[in-house]
């Protein structure tokens, strides 16, 4: 499948499988538009969680399954994608391999604490780690996803309000609907529930058996005929388990039934618009009592909550958002399983983490190819093609024994088939980056192999038997891999170059075998009748001696025989080092062997530490010395075991193969760390069009994953020509704007985005309202900027509730940098991490402390690593040398940095847990007040004062006696002109226990207007004394001293001001005006470098330095201070104008000096 046959999601003709837990979930799944398939899960032996025909009919685009039809069709590759409703979802399809997704409906901590918290978290999580390897998580809501923990997609409920028609409320009634009510107490509120609707008229509808009054619905037609007849709808769900809404919850707002709600901060509950909401039970209770008497004003309330469904959880964003998240997931289970869309190109082999291999090999569960294959699969996409063995193979090789199924090959093919006829059978797009054949004793390699052009690698096993036969074989291959450390020189001498001993192994998930009792001495597997003198003849004195179990046993059997034995004997052939060493170990059993001399087992193993070695002569000596000693040898066992399932197992070996061509294919471009610079870190020149360079042309695929899915609005700074937002577009269908300063590059974004903003984002103010946009794309931006934290500041207010602002960032600390640094090269590039236009350089530390001062969390962090890691972090080093630079102790996460060329960040606008008082003692307040009073804050900025007044309102409903809402109204009243009632809100907060200073400041700018300003410095003087570092009070207590007269008094009051914020725009402005006036420069001049040292783009202030500077003869100063200005606005008037009298002063100065 290609990327041109998925065309927009809607189109895409699949079938997806699924499972019945949620027949109203399903329902709204299936308006997604593609064929469902519904297994009925199995709840225990025999009976099944059948359709509920009457809770919802099935689904026209929907089919009912057996588990057994579902798994034949499974196997026949019969589903395009899984969507799992839960983790026993995901056991139940983890051994087929297409695209899945996990919706997660419940939170963690509640499934925990309902199974009587019998697990412990982080260990659950752990257990479940595989089943979500390549899986992508959905979740039904924000904190559901926050209570996992886990990355992820948000998809809230969507609703068709035409569906749920009619609200009558004409049965003076309480509705509460749910299953489980009272057993589920601490996540549903059934003793809340109990407390309110006491004495109230109820229905409960629902599986509860725990409630007598309740019954089950007879129908969805029945569910909503109460939700047009009920006078209202009551919530209780639990904050600490449950979400603020549910299903129900929302249909009975589409339905147009008010709600009334016990508090919970996720709530689409606004109190007294939508529905009532209250921690107040008797609060509540007087709630549904009004509305059990009005029932006018709850129809009135109820049409306020069904715009709340139509807008905060509409239908169509829900299936948009599904069909977005099932489009990624396939495309993304493409390109993992190696398939190129169309339309791009592979990477070069070492940029490619996840391989494309073609493995040949001829099919044999006890073969090591089999266990390569395993291991291989785990980290690459692997295709296998070739024969497989058969009964006369079996019969011939004595595997009567075996008893795991022999599978076909990916490819089937013949014995030694031309490699051209495989090839041509490879899925479309999937095109192989390595050829690995593997010997089995059974077939050669592809004769038309050397007219293959993708590396080739072989691992050769039996080079003890056949060494000529063997050095012919490899012939072919690029790299080869031999079993038997002995005859690597007989190869280098050969003339192969690329020869790497990779000794066999043992694969911990077939041959750990299990905590068995010893029931013999000393066992053995493997060849005895046809196996050579030497074996058989200490066989023989082994079994006269003790009870020896020798028979022909297999995989698991294999292991489980070795797990019964105190002793597992291995005797080597031609001094081979063999499978039996490693599997034995791996048993949890005492290995006692030969030594194997040159073989490379004495390197790898010590002798009483992880085995024991044998002569011929003492092998009844040392076996019977540790049937004695049985402490001694369940230790060394217990050692041996650990060592080889920490660095002996298949998948460490495939890892050092892959790791050693990966190096093969560097090692000629890439030599010392300044090398590693100019590949890794310098960006390929590519042919440019004259006016507009490859770099503006350049698409951040790679971001797109950050930017949330139910982002419609979005914002990219430095959007270049519109590449990625015309993805976004393509994508997402949203609307994208975009700011870029060059000019040609502008032009081109014009023609793909909504609209594009041409020039500096320092130096211009945006055309867009507050909380216009979802998310603010940064790529490649902020290191380009003089001033990066401002910007970030400055763009916040844009944000939406909830929005995000996306970044990539190059990390100054990637080791070639450092490289580079310690030979005294700093070499800048045209594009790069040395970018010769880079202003600002971060490590993944001030990165992060970026973001915290501009009040941002950092919700996801992804790293760009070089492939380099993968060897270094495998190798267990802790120190890493770049050049002649070495740091040494480094943590894992420490030396991972140095490996991360670029950071790629998702953040949000940071909210505090609580209000911090206002001032010097004002109550701290709840987060819904604090969100409430911020929203206020930023509505009387933008002059909204109504909407400030409004929302000011509803702070004091939740917390009367909260005196930044009374001050805040007293400041909107002042900006109407409403001085009285200024008056009266700023004397009412200062009846306040702890009266804010900001009430102070409100009467002192009040009397300012009246021009009572005796009395204003007194009211400015009062709110100083409470807190002498107020800078509003300063910067106001300055303007009423220079409306006086006491024009040097004023100076000294804006100074303390600007020392205390250096942000306070009117002391600054004061100060500026009064330097002049006075021409008294040194407190100016030193206090406009220290705001330029914050915002060093102001180019406002940028220009009032330098005419200070001007004024007090420091022409060199003015000139360079003017000169940085024009570098952002070259055409700045009142600068040239400046600088034209900088020339003729010195002009002059020189005429007169001569």
């Amino acid at each position: 499948m290609t990327e041109s046959n998925f065309g927009r999601p809607p189109d895409m003709d699949l079938k997806i499988l699924t499972f019945n837990w949620h027949e109203p979930y399903i329902c709204l799944l299936a308006r997604v538009g593609f064929q469902f398939y519904i297994v009925e899960p199995e709840l225990s032996p025999g009976k099944f969680r059948r359709w509920d025909t009457n809770m919802r009919p099935l689904p026209e685009n929907a089919q009912i399954l057996s588990q057994q039809e579902a798994s034949k069709l499974l196997e026949e590759e019969g589903f395009d994608l899984v969507i799992a409703n839960n983790i026993k979802d995901l056991v139940w399809v983890k051994s087929f391999h297409l695209p899945k997704i996990s919706l997660f409906h419940c939170r963690l901590s509640a499934e925990i604490a309902i199974g009587g918290n019998q697990v412990q978290r982080d260990d659950y999580l752990g257990s479940i780690a595989p089943l979500l390897s390549g899986v992508k998580n959905v979740f039904i809501s924000e904190s559901k996803k926050q209570d996992w923990g886990l990355p992820g997609e948000v998809i809230p409920h969507g609703l068709d309000i035409s569906d749920y028609p009619g609200y009558q409320g004409d049965q003076a009634s309480v509705l509460r609907v749910g299953n489980l009510i009272k057993e589920m107490d601490a996540a549903k509120g059934y003793s809340i529930g109990e407390q309110i609707l006491d004495g109230f008229p109820s229905v409960t509808l629902g599986l509860n058996p725990g409630i007598p009054s309740a019954r089950l619905s007879r129908g969805f037609s029945d569910l909503l005929d109460h939700y047009q007849h009920c006078r209202v709808y009551l919530n209780t769900t639990m904050e600490a388990y449950e979400d603020g809404y549910n299903l129900s919850l929302l249909e009975a707002m589409a339905t147009g039934m008010p709600v009334v709600s016990y508090k919970h901060s996720g709530s689409p509950i606004v109190n007294g618009v939508n529905g009532f909401i209250s921690d107040d039970i008797a609060q509540i209770r007087r709630d549904v009592e009004f509305l059990l008497k009005n029932p006018a004003q709850a129809r009135q309330i109820g049409r306020e909550a069904r715009k709340t469904v139509q807008s905060q959880f509409n239908i169509d964003r829900f299936t948009t958002s599904w069909k977005r998240v099932i489009h990624a997931t396939l495309v993304e289970f493409l390109q993992n399983s190696g398939v190129v869309m169309d339309g791009e190109k592979r990477p070069p082999f070492d940029k490619i983490a996840r391989k494309n291999i073609l493995m040949n090999y001829v099919s044999h569960p006890a073969t090591t190819a089999h266990y390569l294959e395993r291991a291989l699969r785990k980290k690459h996409n692997v295709i296998t093609c070739g024969t497989m063995i058969n009964d006369e193979v079996r019969k011939l090789w004595n595997l009567g024994a075996l008893k795991w199924e022999v599978k076909p090959q990916d490819i089937p093919c013949a014995p030694n088939a031309p490699l051209k006829s495989v090839l041509e059978h490879l899925p479309r797009g999937w095109h192989a980056d390595l050829f690995f054949w593997v010997e089995t004793g059974l077939s050669l390699p592809p004769a038309d192999l050397s007219n293959l052009t993708m590396p080739k690698a072989c691992y050769l096993i039996d080079t003890h038997i056949h060494l000529e036969n063997h050095l012919k074989i490899a012939r072919p291959f690029n790299f080869v891999f031999l079993a038997q450390k002995k005859y690597v020189d007989d190869f280098k001498k050969a003339g192969y170059e690329q020869v790497i001993w990779l000794p066999l192994a043992c694969d911990e998930e077939i041959h750990s075998g299990k905590a068995a009792e010893k029931l013999c001495d000393v066992g053995f597997v493997g060849t005895v009748d046809s196996a050579p003198e030497r074996r058989k003849r200490l066989l023989n004195e082994l079994s006269s001696h003790f009870n020896l179990n020798c028979q022909r046993k297999f995989m698991d059997e294999m292991a489980a025989l070795y797990s019964e034995s105190r002793i597992v004997f291995n005797n080597a052939i031609n001094q081979d080092l063999n499978m039996r060493v490693f599997e034995a170990m791996c048993s949890g059993s005492l290995l006692v062997t030969d030594r194997a001399t040159g073989s490379g087992l004495e390197e790898m193993f010590t002798d009483k530490k992880h085995l024991a070695y044998y002569d011929d002569a003492t092998l009844l000596d040392t076996v019977r010395y540790y049937l004695d000693h049985e402490e001694e040898r369940e230790r060394i066992a217990a050692e041996g075991r650990r060592e080889v399932l920490s660095r002996h197992t298949y998948s460490h070996r495939m890892d050092t193969m892959m790791n050693y061509i990966n190096n093969a294919f560097k090692r000629d471009a890439i030599r010392s760390a300044g090398a590693q610079a100019s590949e890794l870190v310098k960006s390929s020149a590519a042919t440019q069009e004259p006016e507009v360079k490859s770099y503006y042309r350049n698409t951040r695929k790679d971001l797109i994953p950050l930017v949330p899915l139910n982002a419609s609005c979005i914002l990219e700074v430095g959007c270049a020509s519109g590449g990625m937002g015309a993805e976004l577009k393509r994508e997402r269908e949203a609307f994208v704007a975009g700011v870029e300063m060059n000019s040609s590059a502008a032009n081109l974004a014009r023609e793909v985005l909504d609209d594009v903003i041409e020039g500096n984002i320092e130096s211009m103010p945006l055309p867009y309202a507050k909380e216009s946009f979802d998310c603010i794309i940064f790529a490649d931006i902020l290191e380009h900027l003089v001033d990066p934290l401002s910007v970030l500041k400055s763009t916040a207010p844009l944000l939406r509730e909830g929005g995000s602002v996306v970044a990539s960032i190059p990390n100054i600390q990637f080791y070639a940098i450092l490289g580079q640094l310690g030979e005294g090269a700093w070499t800048y590039q045209d594009e790069g991490i040395l970018d010769r236009t880079h202003l600002r350089f971060f490590t993944l530390k001030e990165m992060k402390k970026l973001f915290n001062d501009a009040g941002m969390e950092i919700d996801q962090i992804e790293e760009n690593l070089s492939p380099e890691y993968e060897a270094f972090k495998n190798s267990g080093s802790r120190s890493v040398t770049m050049g002649r630079v070495t740091v040494n102790n480094l943590e894992p996460e420490e030396l991972k940095q140095f490996f991360v060329f670029q950071y790629k960040i998702r953040a949000s606008v940071r909210k505090e847990a609580a209000l911090k008082p206002v001032d010097d003692g004002v109550d701290a307040t709840t987060p819904q007040v604090q969100e409430l009073l911020e929203k206020a804050k930023q509505a009387f900025l933008m002059n909204q004062s109504d909407y400030a007044m409004r929302l000011y309102d509803e702070a004091l409903a939740l917390c009367p006696q909260n005196a930044e809402a009374v001050v805040g109204l007293g400041n909107v009243s002042l900006q109407q002109g409403n001085l009285v009632e200024a008056e009266t809100h700023y004397k009412s907060a200062l009846k306040n226990p702890s009266p804010p200073a900001s009430a102070w400041v409100g009467l002192g700018i009040l009397e300012m207007q009246r021009n009572d300003l005796e009395r204003a410095s007194n009211y400015l003087n009062k709110a100083i004394a409470m807190k002498p570092e107020n800078d509003k009070a300063l910067a106001a207590l300055g303007l009423v001293e220079n409306m006086i007269g006491n024009k040097h008094e004023a100076l000294k009051r804006f100074v303390q001001a600007l020392e205390s914020n250096i942000d306070n725009e009117a002391a600054l402005n004061g100060l500026l005006k009064l330097s002049y006036e006075l021409q008294v420069f040194d407190d100016a001049e030193r206090l406009l470098k220290q705001y330029l040292e914050v915002h060093p783009a102001n180019l406002n202030i940028l220009f009032g330095l330098a005419g200070i500077q001007f004024v007090s003869g420091q022409m060199d100063m003015a000139r360079e201070s003017l000169q940085t200005l024009m570098i952002f606005e070259p055409n700045h008037a009142d600068a040239r104008a400046l600088i034209q009298k900088i020339d003729a002063t010195e002009k002059r100065h020189a005429f007169i000096d001569n």
